[in-house]
């Protein structure tokens, strides 16, 4: 009876799990389809001034998500392989995420918030990227060798695949995905207040 108690318990913890991971990924798809239209329609509009800062908010939107399925995936698997495999595609996703993020939100991005008399959120947008770039460099090399000879399957030697897909992807992989969703989570708030600077001076144009 125990037994029978504990897994149907079990079941509802999966079900009620699976519920939550599902409503938090379609918030995070109609996020970026809201987003999406906005930008197209100011460019229906002929406005094409925001295009760098637009561009940001999709490409950090639809990495993190991917991010997030990954991770929950992860986390939540019962099989050994599958937990091996998706482990191994979140290094190869965080890494290249890593990579791109920073020129989006460097020099070009700060020129046009500049040029659009949103100087203000400069130094917050700065010390974001210094944020990126410390998480990056504290753990480039354990990831981009998991992706570059095991997640993206660059290496031809079969017997190191092998072995990469029998051990943890990455230690420090829960600290990492955490660090990131911090950081992320800065950029979207601070995303948040450059769209009503933006939806103000539309309105008052």
């Amino acid at each position: 009876m125990k037994s029978w108690s504990k897994m149907i318990f079990s079941k509802k913890g999966k079900n009620n799990l699976g519920e939550s991971l599902e409503k938090a990924e379609l918030a995070r798809l109609s996020d970026i389809d809201s987003t999406r239209k906005v930008w197209d329609n100011l460019q229906k509009n002929g406005i094409d001034k925001y295009d760098e800062f637009y561009n940001v908010c999709l490409y950090s939107s639809i990495v993190y998500n991917d991010i997030s399925i990954l991770y929950d995936n992860y986390h939540t698997s019962n099989s050994k392989t599958q937990t091996n495999l998706f482990g191994r595609l979140l290094c190869m996703t965080i890494i290249e995420f890593l990579d791109d993020i920073n020129p989006l939100i460097g020099k070009s991005l700060r020129l046009e918030l500049e040029t659009n008399n949103m100087r203000e959120f400069v130094e917050e947008l700065k010390e974001i990227g210094k944020e990126f770039a410390a998480i990056k460099r504290e753990n480039n090399s354990e990831l981009r060798m998991i992706r570059n000879n095991s997640a993206a399957h660059k290496t031809k030697k079969a017997k190191d695949l092998i072995d990469f897909t029998k051990e943890t992807p990455f230690e420090n992989l829960n600290e990492i995905v955490f660090e990131i969703s911090v950081t992320n989570n800065k950029l979207t708030k601070l995303s948040t207040r450059i769209i009503s600077k933006i939806t103000e001076t539309l309105r008052n144009n």
